[in-house]
């Protein structure tokens, strides 16, 4: 059968007539040539576990190269395809890759594209259902190893914290998660819980992390992605791509993407959400990021202090100083400025001014005083390099200065 000039599948069409992947509207979706390449072969193919040395062999046919290329492109389809790609395009360990949908049509191509196609690839039979590929038995070819899944759950039961006190904690599990994907390098759960050593020695000024250890931790995270991580993967992604304290790292349109598709791919896990709601908070949906951290909180009746922060701000961002001021009072006092790159205490001293508690906000003002390296509303604002919405950061800014923080 000849290959079809149009292929239409969950949403997205491949354009092979222009060589280009677009939405429903006509939009581009950008990929590097090779990414398109790698993707086209999973259209053709769709419902059919594709070979990673089958892929590798079709779009690089006169080149060398390691699994490492084509972790890439899967990880540049994932992000164009954004929350979609999880469902459309699945990992199947240590084998390959699967484009899978049940909802395809195809347009007929005209006698010239049959003409230049002739001899070219085999469309396959069928898609496989979606709904039968959820319900599959996990691959079970390749057991893990019983060792392998102790030293996961050691370096997850280390990480699970994310204490700023406990970096000896980090150290140990990073020993572990690197032994484990230097023995398997497949493990999309290994190589996400090793990136987030290396986010974590960021997130924590004490531990002198920098665009070293950023770069590593993105990378890692991101090779889980292309692995089928799932979830956790693409919360992780979303957190630093909002969060990072270097300009070139942050991308609010990614991290908003990634966090879509964690909650796709587990919209019953209230990290998930929590991420969601921080993502909506900093980029100017206070409204939605208010619904989506109360569902969280609804799903999670002893939440974590970082959900209580999300909270605080999605109130104050949405205009409720008062129960803002009242979400992080919980945590005044010695939790309230923490050795990580967010502190709820300059949301606290900001709800209380903007409630017109201005000598409470004074003293949460003073108490940071000696104990926080910023010493200026310039260097408060950087240190929240993640706030994208420029009118709710200013409006925070104001309410600090009123409350005493010099400019």
């Amino acid at each position: 059968m000849e290959a079809p000039e149009t292929i239409l599948v969950g949403g997205f069409v491949l354009n092979r007539a222009r060589g280009r992947l677009e939405d429903r509207t006509g939009a581009e979706c950008a990929l590097r040539p090779k990414s398109y390449r790698v993707l086209e072969l999973l259209f053709i193919r769709r419902g059919q576990l594709v070979s990673k040395d089958d892929l590798i062999r079709e779009a690089w046919p006169d080149v060398i190269v390691s699994d490492d290329s084509l972790a890439h492109c899967i990880s540049d389809i994932r992000r164009a395809l954004g929350p979609r790609g999880a469902e459309l395009l699945r990992t199947v360990p240590r084998r390959g890759y699967m484009l899978v949908e049940d909802d395809v049509s195809l347009k007929t191509p005209d006698r010239r594209w049959r003409s230049a196609w002739a001899g070219g690839l085999a469309l396959t039979a069928a898609a496989a259902s979606l709904a039968l590929w959820w319900e599959r038995e996990p691959d079970l070819s390749n057991p893990v190893p019983e060792a392998a899944n102790s030293a996961m759950l050691l370096a997850d039961e280390l990480l699970d914290a994310r204490d700023w006190q406990k970096r000896e904690d980090n150290e140990r599990a990073r020993a572990l998660l690197t032994t484990m994907v230097e023995d398997d390098p497949e493990d999309a759960q290994a190589w996400a819980s090793l990136g987030l050593t290396y986010w974590l020695e960021v997130q924590h000024i004490s531990w002198g992390g920098g665009r070293r250890e950023i770069a590593q931790a993105a990378e890692m995270v991101e090779r889980a992605v292309s692995l089928g991580g799932g979830a956790r993967a693409h919360r992780l992604l979303a957190e630093m791509r909002l969060l990072a304290p270097f300009p070139e790292m942050r991308s609010p349109l990614d991290a908003m993407s990634h966090a879509r598709a964690a909650v796709t791919i587990d919209p019953e896990n209230p990290d998930n959400l929590a991420v969601l709601a921080h993502v909506m908070a900093l980029t100017g949906r206070d409204a939605e990021a208010v619904q989506t951290i109360e569902q969280a909180l609804r799903r999670n009746p002893s939440p974590p202090d970082w959900y209580r922060h999300v909270a605080g701000m999605s109130y104050l961002i949405g205009g409720n100083p008062a129960r803002a001021a009242e979400t992080f009072g919980s945590l005044h006092g010695a939790g309230t400025f923490t050795g990580t790159r967010w502190w709820p205490g300059w949301l606290f001293a900001a709800s209380l001014a903007q409630s017109g508690r201005m000598e409470e906000a004074k003293a949460v003002i003073d108490a940071a005083s000696g104990r926080r390296p910023e010493r200026s509303i310039a260097a408060v604002a950087q240190s929240l390099d993640g706030w994208a919405d420029r009118a709710s950061l200013d409006r925070f800014l104001d309410d600090l200065r009123r409350a005493g923080l010099p400019g």
